[in-house]
């Protein structure tokens, strides 16, 4: 076989060789794609966490503000009285501690939570521990060293007042024009991931049988 004779076959392998290498190529780059959305999921599964934790902690600190028991000298518990609503604002634009107290919504209207003001400095919502004197970690009160493993910022929450139309026994029905009606506390409470666009929403009703102790019957 002559020099000529062997020339074509080495093209050949270069082509090969090539089209090896632009598939390994493709593939590493494949591979690193895939890495990096698993990477972004997982980050942003641990956000929504953190959110969803600050979220349920504000739901308890709700609860111990509503119900107690409650020994801050913030406290509040007298204002939440099933037969008695007066403390509650309209649009919950209380001040004090009306602050994040929600009248019933007008026939027709949205309910309080739907248009309720979270934002940080907004008097319509309650941030964590301001009538329990409970303390909660984020990363707006935390040095830098550790704002990246905490929520944005402090969850909040409102307690809107809602007609009791049912009770809790079984088979009682209030009428709709009954002057002994009663009412329900309804917490909606947003937590905040460690970015905070990253936001959960939680709620639940509050049901109080009678006065706190020390408080008006």
């Amino acid at each position: 076989m002559t020099r000529a004779d062997r020339l074509p076959q080495r093209g050949f392998s270069l082509i090969v060789v090539l089209l090896m290498l632009v598939i390994a190529m493709v593939l590493g780059i494949g591979a690193a794609q895939v890495s990096l959305v698993g990477e972004r999921s997982a980050r942003n599964d641990r956000d929504t966490e953190v959110a969803f934790q600050a979220a349920e902690a504000a739901l308890v600190d709700a609860e111990r503000d509503v119900l107690g028991p409650n020994s801050s000298a913030a406290q509040r518990l007298c204002l939440f009285s099933g037969s008695d609503i007066s403390a509650f604002v309209p649009r919950c634009g209380g001040a004090g501690i009306h602050q994040g107290l929600c009248a019933p919504a007008e026939a027709g209207d949205k309910p309080a939570w739907m248009t309720a003001d979270f934002a940080a400095d907004s008097t319509a919502s309650v941030v964590y521990g301001t009538f329990t004197g409970q303390a909660y970690a984020a990363g707006d009160g935390a040095a830098d060293a550790r704002a990246g493993t905490l929520p944005a910022r402090a969850p909040r929450y409102i307690v809107e007042a809602v007609r009791n139309l049912g009770g809790w026994q079984s088979g009682l029905l209030q009428n709709a024009s009954a002057r002994n009606a009663s009412h329900l506390f309804r917490v909606t409470a947003i937590g905040f991931g460690m970015q905070e666009d990253t936001q959960v929403v939680l709620q639940t009703n509050l049901y109080k049988a009678g006065a706190s102790p020390g408080c008006p019957s």
